[in-house]
């Protein structure tokens, strides 16, 4: 533990930043949707890919 109280190695106030992929938002339109990867299945499956709109915030995942 740190002298805070906090355990070794944690980060306070992350920012998180996101990549970008030229898609259409399929609720709105708005070109440009926010995305992250995690892997969720077995580690010889694909990666899940989550998406959200910055415009609505309209969120949605495909497994690859």
């Amino acid at each position: 533990m740190n002298p805070d109280g906090s355990k070794f190695g944690a980060v306070k106030d992350v920012i998180r930043e996101r990549a970008v992929v030229d898609e259409k938002c399929p609720k709105c339109d708005n070109k440009g949707l926010n995305f992250y990867t995690m892997q969720l299945r077995s580690v010889d499956e694909g990666q899940t890919v989550f998406y959200e709109c910055p415009k609505c915030a309209h969120t949605f995942s495909q497994n690859n």
